[in-house]
């Protein structure tokens, strides 16, 4: 009786644990949600800002038909979306992104991905592959946008490694310091301060 209560008392531990957790993802998910549609928001305001007045009535059109497009599928995928149980997306899987913030959606979860196993070398090979898949969709403008993002992000490795390699060079003096008072300690102890006057001095 008493090991099927502390059985009882574990999976109960356990079951709040588990809710714990899903309560914290979702405030996780929900923070990430309002960050990405602000970000999503600057984005959009940078871009209308560069077209022209008749580039920005064809995209309120085509903003129109899209939200014309969400209202149907809200009307008749109801259904369809509540069978719909969330799973890991595999490598070759479709995705489907429609607008800015499905794109900053799924770039989060790829660069969420490419943390986790930490390998530079795959990292790069990915980012690379997007690039030269992307080019045809890509203008002057973006790959100079592109360009400048990574200048900055080399730029906040170069400092970071000056600042690790200064680090690494104070402490490294520090113990170098460390030691020579040390090993001063042991020569006093061992043969007494040569600093001080005393009888031999005094002969010589």
């Amino acid at each position: 009786e008493k090991e099927a209560q502390e059985k009882a008392k574990q999976a109960d531990l356990k079951k709040k644990g588990s809710a714990l957790q899903a309560k914290k993802q979702a405030e996780k998910d929900r923070l990430e949600e309002i960050e990405i549609a602000k970000r999503a928001m600057e984005l959009e305001a940078e871009l209308e800002a560069k077209l022209s007045p008749e580039e920005r009535r064809a995209l309120e059109r085509q903003r129109i038909e899209e939200a014309d497009h969400e209202l149907t599928d809200d009307l008749f995928g109801a259904v369809d979306k509540m069978t719909v149980t969330e799973t890991a997306q595999s490598a070759g899987d479709k995705v489907v992104m429609k607008d800015m913030k499905d794109h900053m959606k799924h770039a989060r979860k790829v660069a969420d991905c490419m943390k986790g196993h930490g390998k530079i070398h795959l990292a790069t090979i990915f980012l690379k592959e997007v690039l030269m898949q992307s080019k045809d969709v890509l203008d002057d403008d973006a790959i100079t946008d592109i360009i400048k993002t990574c200048n900055v992000i080399k730029n906040e490795k170069v400092q970071l490694a000056k600042r690790k390699g200064k680090g690494q060079a104070q402490k490294a003096k520090k113990q170098d310091k460390q030691e020579k008072v040390k090993a001063q300690k042991v020569a006093i102890e061992t043969f007494g301060d040569s600093n001080k006057y005393d009888k031999y001095d005094e002969l010589g």
